[in-house]
C-alpha cells in the first residue's frame, strides 16, 4: 500500500512541488460550503492542479487562474445542479471527473452525456471510480510514469 509520503517522492521526481497554502484551501471550502476530504488536502500540500497522466485537472489555487475547481464546480451548480457535496475536478473531452466530498469520497469519471446524472449514480455508460481521491491521483501519476518512460 502506497503513501501520500511515497506517492509525493513519486509526483516530485516528475515535476516540482507545487502546493497549495491551507488559507486557499480553506477559502476553497468556504466557497464552496463543503468539506474537503483530507487525502484531497494532504496532496493539495504537493500538488495544486495541472496536467498530470494525461489528464489536465483544474487549478485548486483559484484567485486569478483559470479555469479552477471553485469557477467551474459553482458554474456547473448553476448550469446542471450538480449536487452541492461534487467537486469538479477536471473536464476531459466528452466528460467530466468530479470528487464526492461527503461521507464515503470517491473520484468518478463519466461521460459528458451523464453529467446530470451524477446525484443518482444512475448512469447510461459505466464511469471510472476510485474509492478515494488518492487512489485516483496515483493513477495519474502511475499513467504519467509510464508516458515519460515511453
Amino acid at each position: 500500500m502506497t503513501s501520500v509520503e511515497e506517492i509525493r517522492e513519486r509526483y516530485i521526481q516528475l515535476y516540482p512541488e507545487d502546493g497549495v497554502d491551507e488559507d486557499v484551501l480553506r477559502k476553497i471550502e468556504k466557497n464552496l460550503q463543503l468539506k474537503l476530504p483530507s487525502d484531497f488536502l494532504d496532496i493539495a500540500k504537493f500538488y495544486s492542479g495541472g496536467l498530470l497522466g494525461g489528464i489536465s485537472c483544474f487549478a485548486f489555487a483559484y484567485k486569478d487562474i483559470m479555469p479552477n475547481i471553485v469557477d467551474e464546480t459553482l458554474r456547473l451548480r448553476n448550469a446542471i445542479k450538480l449536487p452541492t457535496n461534487f467537486v469538479v475536478l477536471a473536464e476531459p473531452p466528452n466528460s467530466i471527473i468530479v470528487m464526492n466530498t461527503e461521507n464515503n469520497t470517491y473520484v468518478i469519471w463519466c461521460d459528458a452525456t451523464d453529467v446530470e446524472r451524477i446525484g443518482t449514480m444512475s448512469f447510461i455508460s459505466k464511469p471510472d471510480i476510485w474509492k478515494t481521491f488518492f487512489d485516483f491521483f496515483t493513477k495519474l501519476v502511475e499513467d504519467e510514469e509510464q508516458e515519460q518512460l515511453e
